[in-house]
């Protein structure tokens, strides 16, 4: 082997050992793990070029979503229905970008409950473009759709209706499923525990 082989394979050698340290350190790094998820679906929704699913929907059991662009700033991802947890009626993103762009947007992961009397019970977290804040809150449908504190109060107290059993399972769901479900398929310097830096905040919801 002459020195020009021995120089390029050289330069092959230390490539290779340099490019995973070079992706790792150009990648973008997020504060929390929400405005990772939201970024990616940006990327995937905005880059046609891919034609590939978006991250989300590489986890088997999202219903299936190729990237086609965006439909007015907005696209969604679902859970498959026949693999939700017992007592779960349905789990969904949603992904609101204005104007086609990731700033100023938001996304929203909901939970949907059925109560025994018949009231759908939707749990929203809502996370900003580039926030520290994922904002809890709740709407109760039956005759009406109820979204207001005060409307939401009255209508659980006339009907018995305790929101514990809800908030917390959508608050178990959150940690024990979606976040480990996105760690499946993302490289994220996030963890189960780890969410980085963000706080919870309750907008309308009490019991």
């Amino acid at each position: 082997m002459n020195k020009k082989m021995i120089y390029a394979l050289s330069i092959a050698v230390f490539a290779i050992i340099l490019l995973p340290l070079f992706l790792m350190f150009s990648k973008p790094r997020y504060s929390n793990v929400f405005e990772e998820i939201y970024q990616d679906e940006y990327h995937h929704a905005t880059n046609s070029f891919l034609h590939t699913n978006s991250t989300l929907n590489k986890l088997p059991d999202m219903e299936e979503n190729k990237s086609s662009g965006l439909f007015y700033g907005y696209i969604s991802e679902q859970y498959r229905s026949e693999v939700l947890p017992l007592g779960v009626e349905n789990i969904s993103y949603s992904f609101n970008f204005p104007d086609d762009k990731s700033e100023g947007g938001d996304m929203s992961i909901n939970f949907r409950f059925m109560h025994s009397n018949g009231e759908i019970i939707d749990i929203y977290y809502v996370y900003k473009y580039n926030s520290d804040k994922l904002v809890q809150s709740i709407e109760i449908i039956s005759e009406k759709r109820l979204t207001e504190y005060k409307q939401i109060m009255e209508y659980v107290q006339e009907k018995k209706i305790s929101l514990s059993p809800y908030i917390r399972r959508s608050e178990e769901l959150l940690r024990n499923k979606i976040i480990p479900d996105w760690l499946r398929v993302y490289p994220s310097r996030f963890s189960k525990n780890n969410w980085g830096n963000i706080e919870i905040v309750a907008e309308n919801i009490s019991d």
